[in-house]
C-alpha cells in the first residue's frame, strides 16, 4: 500500500461501534417537581381559604347560642304570662346583662350559688324547659355560659358574651 491509499479510515485499525442517537428521556428534574408541588400547595391553599372551615364552625355554634338563648326567653316569657306577668325573683334586675351573678345555672344537681337558678323553669309540666342549654364552646362547672336580666320596666334580656368572631348576641323581650 502507498502512502496516497492510506486515509482515516485505513490508519485506524481499532474497530469503533456507531453511537446510537439518545432520544431525550422524559424524566422530571427535581426543580420542576418543586414547580408543580407549590402550584398545587396554592391551589390548596386557596381552596382552604374560600371555604374557611374555622368561620363556618364558628358561625354555627353562634347560630346555636342564638338559638338557645332564644329558647330561654322564650320560657320566661311563657312562664310570666302564666303567673300573671311577674318576672321571677331569680333573675337579677340589672341595666347590664353580663355582670358577675347573672350567669345562669345548669340543670341539675349543681350548685347555684352567685348563679341565676332558673329552677322555676324546670319544674314537671306541660311548657317547662326541661334542661337548660349550655354555650358550645364555654366550659363551666356550674354555669351555662348565657346571662340573664331584666331592667326592672318589665323587660327581659338573655345574652350569650362568649359568641366568636366579635359578634354580639343579646336577646331582649317585653314582659308586660
Amino acid at each position: 500500500m502507498g502512502e496516497s491509499d492510506l486515509n482515516a479510515e485505513t490508519i485506524n485499525f481499532v474497530p469503533t461501534i456507531p453511537k446510537e442517537k439518545k432520544e431525550p428521556k422524559n424524566k422530571l428534574k427535581i426543580t420542576e417537581i418543586m414547580l408543580i408541588l407549590s402550584a398545587v400547595g396554592i391551589v390548596i391553599f386557596l381552596v382552604l381559604l374560600a371555604i374557611n372551615p374555622n368561620k363556618e364552625a364558628a358561625e354555627a355554634r353562634n347560630l346555636k347560642r342564638s338559638a338557645d338563648i332564644s329558647t330561654i326567653l322564650t320560657y320566661v316569657s311563657s312562664f310570666v304570662v302564666a303567673n300573671d306577668k311577674t318576672i321571677p325573683t331569680e333573675i337579677p334586675k340589672s341595666m347590664t346583662c353580663v355582670e358577675y351573678t347573672h350567669e345562669i345555672c345548669k340543670t341539675g344537681p349543681y350548685d347555684c350559688t352567685d348563679l341565676v337558678n332558673m329552677g322555676f323553669l324546670t319544674k314537671e309540666g306541660d311548657e317547662e324547659l326541661v334542661n337548660i342549654p349550655n354555650d358550645p364552646l364555654y366550659i363551666s362547672v356550674n354555669g351555662t355560659g348565657y346571662f340573664i336580666s331584666h331592667d326592672g320596666g318589665g323587660s327581659v334580656t338573655v345574652c350569650a358574651p362568649h359568641a366568636e368572631r366579635n359578634e354580639q348576641i343579646s336577646f331582649s323581650k317585653y314582659m308586660y
